[in-house]
């Protein structure tokens, strides 16, 4: 009882981690500032990428889709989708936050070379953890579902 507790617990957590995530993607993505100059790598005191509006919006879908994926496990979808396409979610999820986590070994993630910058600090301190949470999370869900 109390493991399926904990389960619900990180599904609900983790939805609502996700669809945030997604919102704040479509406010920057209709040209919001706040937040914006702390969420996009720097090297050599310059902005690794610019993503446009198209870019943006469709990471927030991503994150939208991961959502629906996380909630996906209280049975909610499975008239209209086969639950084995979630559980492929769920894996995918996993694997996609795990290897952020780990990161490119230049300017993402526990990995990377490029410290001191404003988006270095926040990736130290709060993405990349934030990455792993994720991935753990949705590992324990799979495993205890």
């Amino acid at each position: 009882m109390a493991m399926q507790f904990l389960v619900n617990s990180l599904v609900i957590i983790n939805t609502a981690i996700f669809t945030t995530l997604s919102f704040i993607h479509i406010y920057w993505a209709f040209g919001g500032k706040w937040g914006a100059t702390a969420a996009i790598p720097e090297t050599d005191g310059k902005l690794a990428f610019t993503p446009g509006k198209l870019i943006t919006l469709a990471v927030a879908a991503g994150l939208f889709l991961f959502a629906m994926i996380s909630i996906s496990n209280f049975g909610i979808f499975t008239s209209w989708v086969e639950s084995g396409y979630f559980r492929f979610g769920m894996w995918s999820i996993v694997a996609i936050f795990f290897l952020r986590a780990i990161g490119d070994f230049k300017v993402i993630g526990f990995s990377k070379k490029t410290r001191g910058t404003t988006f270095a600090k926040y990736d130290t301190n709060f993405y990349s953890p934030l990455c792993l949470y994720l991935a753990s999370s949705s590992l324990i869900v799979i495993l205890t579902n």
